[in-house]
């Protein structure tokens, strides 16, 4: 079974980075400016996912093992302080908030891969 899954993961890789465009400097088939967005074919979106697969396989124990450590941290803080909620919140929030999954657009460098969550602003 683990050999199955390896193998359709390096299959998915190779088929989605193997797709047919022109090269640099090289003008298209068309010569209208190319749209924001590339439409990916059934091939390159699949090498994508596959490959967002094999990122998330080491990122979310990654990012389990940093929220747990922040946490742990967050609580040893808020001991620490007396019972000072904005002190814990200031370590917690930024180790379980940001990005838990890794998309192919992620991938693609269309939208940001936030490890580590934004910092906490206490209310004054």
């Amino acid at each position: 079974m683990r050999r199955m899954v390896i193998g359709l993961v390096v299959i998915g890789l190779l088929v989605g980075t193997t797709g047919v465009r022109p090269g640099f400097g090289q003008a298209s088939s068309s010569d209208a400016p190319a749209p924001a967005t590339e439409e990916l074919g059934p091939a390159a979106s699949f090498g994508w996912g596959m490959a967002a697969i094999g990122t998330n396989l080491g990122y979310i124990p990654a990012k389990l093992i940093w929220a747990l450590g922040g946490s742990i941290t967050a609580l040893l803080a808020w001991g620490f302080s007396f019972g000072n909620s904005d002190a814990a919140l200031g370590v917690l929030q930024p180790a379980v908030s940001g990005t838990w999954v890794v998309t192919p657009e992620m991938l693609r460098g269309e939208q940001p891969i936030l490890f580590s969550g934004p910092s906490f602003e206490p209310s004054r």
